[in-house]
């Protein structure tokens, strides 16, 4: 499937840009050696983590080169739970262009492929914040690249108010930043999610808001995914630490293990009465679907 076609625009409209990339095998660890794929497989399923923004108002250098997060680390909670029953990759990503870019970008197209050409049976990709974006627009641009499962955690599918801020990053980051943005978001267009993929959107929140501190909670599970009926899980944790506090981590971890398909129009409306507070509107027609994890995950977790 070719990239959507607001997507081709985006790309068309400001001079080609090469995006550096890398990725590391983190578990088994392969010790940051090259040729990563020269590391035997070791299990029949593979997850690729692929973070979101990290401003750099320090040294603006560091964003131009891909890097390793904390939690994408060998020693990370979240890669130590996923390799009981994974095979565990991480990507990076310089910074310097809009997400689009990263997420059409040869570097992780070519990732997937090689993970899939080295014979895993299932490949999961999970995004954390923009992260998150960049795997939902991979699968919707490249549906038969092998990906079985995607998750995204507190991303702002919607866009988020706070990157409409001029100030706070460098320049060198701008092109990144202002893709975040509600019209940015808005004018890359909505894209399809393949029947056959399993999806789901961790969404987090702050205590008695309905924000984690940067992303809020109908962005991180927009109306096209209600719409598909893609499950959701709450949890409440700020935007910057969900990918490393024993709770979220474990949530992110059965979602990965689990089988997900999608939810019936009464039990996304029931979520969508727990998380927002508000009906659908009645002009929405959702697809019916077998239930696959029940609305009662999103109660257990949904804080009074």
């Amino acid at each position: 499937m070719t990239p959507s076609l607001p997507l081709v625009v985006a790309m068309f409209a400001a001079p080609a840009a090469s995006v550096p990339t890398e990725v590391w095998q983190v578990a088994p660890d392969a010790k940051g050696k090259p040729g990563w794929l020269n590391t035997p497989r070791t299990k029949d399923r593979a997850a690729l983590l692929i973070p979101g923004l990290k401003i750099h108002p320090i040294r603006p250098v560091l964003a131009t080169r891909p890097e390793l997060r904390d939690w994408q680390q060998p020693g990370g909670e979240l890669v130590k739970l996923l390799a009981k029953d994974f095979d565990v990759f991480a990507f990076g990503y310089a910074q310097t262009v809009p997400l689009d870019a990263v997420a059409l970008s040869p570097g992780l197209r070519e990732t997937v492929a090689n993970i899939k050409k080295a014979g895993y049976a299932e490949i999961v990709l999970i995004g954390h914040s923009a992260g998150g974006v960049i795997a939902r627009l991979f699968v919707e641009n490249h549906p038969d690249a092998g990906v079985t499962k995607m998750i995204a955690i507190a991303s702002p599918h919607a866009g988020s108010d706070l990157a409409n801020l001029k100030v706070g990053y460098p320049r060198v980051q701008a092109p990144f930043v202002q893709s975040l943005t509600k019209e940015a978001r808005a004018e890359s267009g909505v894209g399809k999610l393949a029947d056959k993929l399993e999806v789901a959107a961790v969404a987090c929140k702050l205590k008695r808001l309905d924000t984690d501190g940067l992303v809020n909670l109908k962005s991180q599970w927009p109306e096209e995914w209600r719409a598909a009926g893609v499950p959701v899980m709450l949890k409440e944790v700020n935007h910057w630490d969900a990918m490393l506090i024993p709770e979220s981590v474990k949530a992110i971890g059965e979602l990965a293990r689990e089988k997900l398909t999608r939810w019936s129009a009464e039990e996304v409306e029931t979520a969508r009465k727990l998380l927002y507070g508000e009906p659908e509107p009645k002009s929405n027609r959702f697809r019916r679907m077998k239930s696959g994890v029940a609305p009662a995950v999103v109660v257990q977790n949904m804080v009074p």
